[in-house]
């Protein structure tokens, strides 16, 4: 099997040393991958910024066979590849300054047809913090809109958790690493999760430890991916503040929800209000700056049928969401005893009140 050009795209991308700048420089050189393949050491050495240590990363790994072997087992571990010019790349990304050459993913990229916010903040986040994350993250994904963050813990996965348990939401981790790798560790079954509905995204190529130096980089394709960009309880110094600077000069939406003055959770958040981003305290304010409407007749539709129910069907009721909860889950809610709640939740969904959102899964009816 003979190279063909996306191999020598994948090649480019995975040298080690070799980053944007000096892949821009080389391409701008040699005009495409395959020159800078077949390019002479003298040739190579002659360009600007590339240094004896690039050359010899750069033929070293001139082996076809290696390379179409390596690119084979990319489809065996369920990882996907794209790059600046192929039709899967994000449109958002060709738009920004510094786009990734590439990107390596598990599972889908964002759909650029629909509306994407990217949820970041503290990850040693107040339990508070937590919450308005949570209850984000899920508004976001039931009003179809896309979380874009970083799967870190405290905001990230708390948004990105609340995204994913919504039925048909979907949410997006741009990682630090290899798509191959879950960091932190402890966020596996989320990493796991994501891969089902959205996507795990890295410009780095497999197997790309989570070096410190690649956050603030991939934080430039969080902010790139999304419409706007969301920061609960950012500190000082907080990496979620890189996100919304990256942001700023995409030409993206920044907003901040607001904390009290001396909170130093919240010092970063109130800055970024002070220098022009929009103060939100929900929902509906992120979707009327995106120019989407909010349908806020779900819980007027609630107080409608609760007059229309029985008692114990009330309290069944009331404890539903939008987000598909199980039956056990409910159950305990509301103090009912398994079977109790299951004869209640068909009465309801005879009513058409709930929906089944899946196996033994329930859910308001939109």
């Amino acid at each position: 099997m003979e190279m063909e050009h996306i191999h020598y795209v994948y090649w480019l991308s995975c040298i080690k040393g070799i980053g944007n700048i000096k892949r821009s420089r080389l391409l701008k050189k040699f005009g495409c991958e395959e020159e800078i393949f077949n390019a002479g050491n003298m040739a190579l050495a002659n360009t600007e910024g590339i240094n004896g240590k690039d050359v010899l990363s750069i033929t070293s790994g001139r082996n076809k066979e290696i390379i179409l072997k390596e690119f084979a087992k990319l489809k065996a571990k369920g990882i996907r590849f794209t790059y600046k010019g192929h039709y899967t790349y994000p449109g958002r990304l060709m738009e920004i300054y510094n786009a990734p050459y590439s990107l390596f993913y598990k599972g889908k990229l964002p759909d650029n047809s629909k509306k994407s916010v990217a949820v970041v903040g503290a990850r040693n986040v107040s339990y508070m913090g937590s919450v308005i994350a949570g209850k984000i993250g899920r508004q976001l994904a039931e009003n179809g809109i896309q979380v874009v963050s970083g799967l870190a813990r405290g905001v990230d996965v708390c948004a990105q958790r609340a995204a994913q348990a919504v039925a048909g939401g979907r949410t997006f981790a741009v990682m630090g690493c290899g798509v191959d790798i879950c960091y932190p560790r402890q966020n596996i079954e989320e990493y796991m999760l994501i891969q089902e509905s959205g996507g795990i995204i890295s410009e780095y190529p497999p197997g790309m430890p989570p070096l410190a130096g690649n956050f603030p980089m991939r934080n430039r394709i969080i902010s790139g991916l999304s419409d706007g960009i969301l920061v609960i309880e950012a500190g000082e110094k907080s990496g979620s503040l890189i996100t919304a600077e990256a942001g700023i000069e995409q030409g993206k939406d920044v907003f901040a929800f607001p904390g009290e003055i001396g909170n130093k959770l919240y010092y970063g958040s109130n800055e970024l209000i002070k220098n022009g981003a929009a103060l939100v305290t929900n929902i509906r304010d992120i979707m009327d700056s995106l120019g989407l409407f909010y349908d806020c007749s779900t819980e007027g539709r609630k107080k409608k049928v609760d007059v229309m129910l029985e008692r114990t069907e009330k309290i069944v009721y009331a404890s539903l969401s939008l987000e598909p909860a199980h039956i056990s889950e409910i159950a305990l809610k509301t103090g009912l005893s398994i079977q109790h709640t299951i004869s209640i939740l068909a009465k309801l969904e005879l009513k058409q009140f709930v929906v089944m959102a899946g196996n033994n899964y329930y859910a308001l009816r939109i």
